[in-house]
């Protein structure tokens, strides 16, 4: 094997790249009220591009990763004791290409992603009203609470260098506070903890484990004329540090994503959404990820 294949399989087997679960993060205005019995289909398309550094030792740049991720997303609303609640369904598939910048290596693999499923309800400010309740309802300050299961269905091959699913459970906790500013702005900030199973068949029959990863994003939007709107937004990440068969590999995440998003009606029940993250603050051996996402949803 030569240098360069030799550090491509290391850079991808080590698990320097993680790639193998597509990202999906909420929006800016993902946990507005709706009325209940209301049902909302999302079908996404997003793009991420992965870069992670070589040895510099070697004549070339690093290793690129491209993921093109479509998902299909299911909520549906309802209420319990008075409080709006929902329940969703995340289905991603990934298409994902790693090569070795300056070389002709790469390797690609494509499959079902990892099956995500929330539960959403209310703490206050979001009371659980009709369609018509709703129309007359004016929007103050929330708080809601949710907790994701992500279950191991992703493609996922112990002899593979990249992989699409992760092979095992993570658990997510989160809580979204939100706060308008005035009649057409919203501050909204979302905290949240991934926790994570051990996955017994990495690297063959190897066993990595992962700390807890906290996470904190924020969103700042304004309504753009009737039926739109635009936000600023920020995603930072810390923790997760893994081990590989007991041992620590001091990779822990202190990272910052920084972009804008955007959304349109094309009428009362469909709108277009757009976003855009790239990192701006993050360790050394921490990969600079650029995603881009668009999705068009449905409310039924």
């Amino acid at each position: 094997m030569s240098k360069h294949k030799a550090a491509f399989a290391i850079l991808l087997a080590g698990g320097l790249i993680m790639v193998s679960e597509p990202a999906f993060a909420q929006g800016a205005r993902d946990w507005e009220n709706v009325p209940v019995d209301t049902n909302i289909l999302f079908l996404y398309y997003t793009y991420s591009n992965t870069e992670a550094s070589v040895d510099l030792s070697l004549p070339i740049e690093g290793v690129s990763v491209d993921a093109h991720v479509p998902i299909a997303r299911y909520a549906r609303s309802f209420g319990i004791a008075g409080r709006a609640a929902a329940v969703q369904l995340i289905v991603p598939y990934g298409f994902v290409t790693a090569r070795l910048d300056g070389t002709n290596l790469q390797t690609h693999s494509e499959g079902l992603g990892d099956v995500n499923a929330v539960f959403v309800m209310n703490i206050s400010g979001a009371p659980a009203l009709t369609r018509r309740e709703f129309a007359a309802w004016q929007p103050s300050a929330y708080l809601t609470g949710s907790i994701g299961v992500t279950a191991p269905t992703g493609a996922y091959d112990a002899g593979s260098l990249l992989n699409i699913g992760k092979n095992r459970w993570m658990l997510k906790p989160q809580v979204s506070y939100g706060k308008y500013l005035g009649r057409r702005a919203l501050f909204a900030v979302n905290g949240n903890v991934q926790l994570f199973t051990v996955n017994d068949k990495y690297r063959g029959d190897g066993r990595l484990q992962q700390r807890a990863l906290v996470g904190v994003d924020g969103h700042i939007s304004h309504d753009v004329g009737n039926g739109a709107w635009l936000s600023l937004d920020a995603v930072y990440a810390h923790g997760g540090t893994t081990k590989f068969n007991g041992v620590a590999q001091d990779n822990r995440q202190q990272t910052l994503r920084l972009g804008a998003s955007g959304s349109v009606s094309l009428d009362p029940a469909t709108a277009i959404n757009v976003g855009f993250t790239r990192s701006v603050a993050k360790k050394d051996y921490t990969p600079t990820t650029t995603t881009f996402s668009f999705n068009i949803s449905r409310v039924f």
